[in-house]
């Protein structure tokens, strides 16, 4: 191609990049709309880190694998992890610069999205510099500076990368950190080959550097832990068909590992203390999905490889959040372009920067051939600085085949300009396609706002905003992901989630307004509300949840009987009431928390009634605030009000343990 002065490459790359910045940053807090659970969740990590909590921190009441985890080992506190352990467990970089983000711009979804999208265009930039550094002295006729340009302008508009860049997820975190590995690699050859046989003594220091980012890139995503295998497969056969790159570089190839080892390693500190973290995300992924094969992981793969194929050209990922469905990876052109590119470098494998550039799209493959729901383009993350070179090669092999074959019947210089101009057209058209897809395709999927939980964080925001910072929250019925609501709320301890029980509600603490956020599947617990509080104010939100309020001085105990038996130092009977009717008598109970229980009082036994406080369980309850529990007891035939006692107590359910003894309840309307 046409040589690029310097000043027109620095002004092209920086058009390439303020269009890359503008299709991240865009309406980035409403689109995608909502704030899905794992970007929540990062983002609750996040404000955990400014407001100086310990970790590790567990939101949710899912989580029970961190029992697993630390089955042999003991969790290890500390206020700056390497690792986030909740929700599955993550590389902590991401979260790290959330924190950042939230701190300059508040607890918003632009925050949490804020990261990923300056990645997404921060990769722009380093695909450039390690597409430049490889193809250097490539020997091939096009301009290395050009190929570099056209690959850093197809990572703009690839449709994939724009994708994640606006999800609050780390997957797009590694594309900057990958690249830089590489363009550090290929500078120190670079730098080396230039005086050889007398090497520039300081190459060293960008092997040094590249062993860093290759060692950082494992604090990124799970993705990068296959990242080294792109250099342990390629120097190995480099220095075999290379007996000169041998004698120049493997004092280089051992200060880059150390150095990527020694960056890595608190990290690898932390797998080899608990190794259950290691695996456990990996075997996650493998063996879930709907290509997976049951106890055949082999056959999974091997199927994988024609799925990851066929989405990169044909039928892509059918995951609303990662992917407008069966997209394929590669537009129309661009699909014709990495093709020309991927054979252009098969016919010139034996030289060492064509090489790598295979193994390096080939290695970055292999995070999604082997999941089980393949293909699975946020683990095709690390491919998409490889891809988007191979489409600039490919575009400017097109371009110099198509200026020759002009220039047959042409001037050279107007065959030069007419290739230009289809080329420009056919970038042109891939840019339409990404932009058409992503801000008005998917923008507009009638089930965009449901997967990335809009109504959460609807709910979260009115509940934020709705009532004074003081207020008791509580939601109901019982649902798994709360990461969006705790987010919106900038707090998961304002928060209270309990089921849809007719038998159980907590009445909130006396003095202060209580909120019940309720689905409109929970008919049980708006009974139970309304029953209780009739004077609660009522406020609907569409289909979403039905809003009462209940006052700060409204009454927390109807009771019949004050009592102030207290059980374990934790929890006190503070009132109680019983009425008969037929057959049964209906007894509540009022109990207040005195601190906080960091296990569950798995039982009431109350007559011939045993059973568990299921709807809200005592570990959650606040110290302070009532909980009414109801229970109908089934009146014994025959027997007569004097025949019989009532007595009520707590206890640990897993071990019997007692949580102090059984009282007897006497007073007005006991026995009636």
């Amino acid at each position: 191609m046409v040589a690029i002065s310097r000043r027109s490459t620095w002004i092209i790359l920086a058009a390439i990049l303020l269009l890359a910045a503008f299709l991240r940053f865009w309406h980035l807090d409403g689109l995608p709309p909502g704030l899905y659970h794992d970007e929540a969740y990062n983002g609750l990590d996040a404000l955990s880190l400014l407001a100086g909590k310990t970790f590790p921190q567990f939101y949710e009441g899912w989580e029970l694998y961190a029992a697993d985890a630390h089955a042999q080992r003991p969790p290890s506190e500390t206020r700056w992890p390497v690792f986030f352990e909740g929700n599955y467990g993550r590389e902590p970089l991401h979260v790290y610069l959330m924190a950042l983000s939230t701190y300059l711009f508040g607890a918003t979804p632009f925050a949490i999205r804020a990261v990923p999208a300056a990645a997404g265009v921060l990769a722009i930039l380093t695909t450039f510099l390690a597409a430049r550094a490889l193809l250097r002295y490539s020997g091939d006729q096009s301009s290395a500076t050009a190929v570099a340009l056209l690959a850093a302008f197809f990572l703009a508009i690839l449709y994939p990368a724009l994708h994640f860049s606006r999800f609050g997820i780390r997957a797009m975190l590694l594309v900057p950190v990958e690249t830089m590995a590489v363009a550090c690699f290929w500078w120190g050859v670079n730098r080396a080959r230039r005086n050889w046989p007398n090497p520039d003594e300081r190459a060293w220091l960008f092997f040094a550097a590249a062993g860093f980012f290759l060692g950082l890139s494992i604090y990124t995503f799970a993705a990068s832990r296959l990242l080294p295998l792109v250099w342990l497969m390629f120097v190995p056969l480099w220095f075999w068909f290379d007996r000169e790159a041998l004698a120049a570089h493997w004092r280089h190839a051992l200060i880059m590992a150390g150095a990527a080892l020694l960056t890595a390693l608190p990290l690898l500190l932390f797998f080899a203390r608990y190794p259950y973290y290691f695996v456990f995300r990996i075997a996650y992924v493998a063996n879930k999905g709907k290509g997976a094969v049951d106890g055949r992981p082999w056959e999974t793969w091997l199927l994988n490889v024609g799925r990851v194929g066929r989405g990169l050209f044909w039928q892509g990922e059918t995951h609303l959040r990662h992917n407008l469905p069966g997209r394929p990876y590669l537009d129309p052109a661009q699909a014709v372009l990495f093709v020309i590119g991927f054979v252009r470098g098969i016919l010139y494998i034996r030289n060492a920067r064509y090489l790598f550039l295979l193994i390096w799209f080939g290695v970055m493959l292999l995070p999604s051939i082997l999941s089980g729901d393949a293909p699975h383009f946020g683990r095709l993350s690390g491919a998409a600085a490889p891809a988007a070179i191979l489409i600039g090669l490919g575009t400017a092999w097109l371009w110099q085949t198509l200026s020759t074959w002009l220039a047959r019947y042409l001037p050279a210089q107007r065959a030069r300009r007419l290739a230009t101009g289809a080329l420009a057209l056919a970038l042109v058209f891939s840019a339409y396609l990404t932009v058409r897809d992503y801000f008005g395709r998917y923008a507009s999927h009638p089930d965009l706002a449901n997967d990335f939980y809009l109504a959460d964080w609807q709910l979260g925001r009115y509940a934020a905003t709705a009532v004074p910072e003081d207020a008791r929250l509580f939601l109901a019925p019982t649902q798994e992901e709360l990461a969006t609501i705790y987010y919106a709320l900038g707090d998961p301890a304002r928060l209270r989630n309990y089921g849809d029980s007719a038998h159980v509600l907590p009445a909130g603490t006396p003095g202060l307004e209580t909120l019940y956020l309720l689905r409109p599947d929970a008919t049980n617990a708006a009974d139970a509300v309304t029953g209780y509080f009739p004077r609660a104010e009522t406020e609907s939100s569409g289909d979403n949840f039905v809003a009462y309020h209940v006052a700060a001085d409204t009454p927390r105990m109807q009771r019949q009987n004050e009592s102030n038996f207290v059980f374990g130092d934790q929890i006190e009977l503070a009132g109680w009431s019983a009425a008969r009717e037929g057959d049964t008598l209906d007894v509540a109970l009022f109990w207040r928390a005195l601190a906080e229980m960091d296990r569950d009082a798995d039982g009431n036994l109350l007559a011939q009634v045993d059973r568990q406080p299921e709807a809200y369980p005592t570990s959650d309850w606040v110290p302070g605030e009532i909980v009414v529990a109801r229970f109908a007891i089934p009146w014994p035939e025959g027997a007569a009000a004097g025949e019989a006692s009532l007595r009520t107590g707590l206890y640990y359910l897993p071990t019997l343990e007692p949580l102090g003894e059984a009282v007897a309840l006497t007073g007005p309307g006991a026995l009636p």
